[in-house]
C-alpha cells in the first residue's frame, strides 16, 4: 500500500506540514447546545491565528453538538477543521 498517495487530503494543513514550517492549531469544543452562534463566535477568535482547528468528539463525556456539525459551521466561516474521534462509549 502506498500510504504517500493514499492518505493525501490536499488540505492547507497537509501543505504546511509537508513544507516543514511551524504549524499552529487550535481546539474548539462543541457547545452543550445546538447554537451555531457559539461556534461562530469561537471561530472568530481562531480565524487568522491558527492553521487548522481540532474539533473534539464526546468532550468530557457530556452530550454536546455533533463535532462534525460544529466543524461544518466553522468550515463555512473559513476555518480548516480536523475532527478528533473518541472511541470511548462506542463499543457494543
Amino acid at each position: 500500500m502506498d500510504t504517500e498517495s493514499t492518505f493525501k487530503s490536499g488540505s492547507n494543513l497537509e501543505k504546511i506540514l509537508k513544507s516543514g514550517a511551524f504549524v499552529a492549531t487550535g481546539e474548539l469544543g462543541p457547545p452543550q447546545s445546538a447554537s451555531a452562534d457559539v461556534i461562530r463566535n469561537k471561530a472568530k477568535l481562531l480565524k487568522g491565528n491558527v492553521d487548522a482547528v481540532n474539533f473534539t468528539d464526546g468532550q468530557t463525556a457530556i452530550v454536546r453538538m455533533s463535532s462534525f456539525g460544529a466543524a461544518l459551521i466553522a468550515m463555512r466561516d473559513g476555518l480548516e477543521p480536523t475532527v478528533q474521534m473518541t472511541c470511548r462509549d462506542r463499543n457494543p
